[in-house]
């Protein structure tokens, strides 16, 4: 599955990160909240974030 995310182009730059260091910080979020929220498991998590 792939999702699509549309951010402005100087959201990186306000974040003060490389655009793929945003990509993977976003990813990293994503995963963490959904397990805080008992989405996910801790497990899942990792395979989301490739780990």
């Amino acid at each position: 599955m792939q999702l699509l995310l549309e951010v402005p182009g100087n959201v990186p730059d306000a974040a003060q990160c490389t655009p793929q260091q945003f990509i993977t910080e976003a990813k990293l979020a994503m995963a963490i909240k959904l397990f805080e929220m008992k989405r996910l498991s801790s497990g899942m998590a990792a395979t989301l974030i490739g780990m």
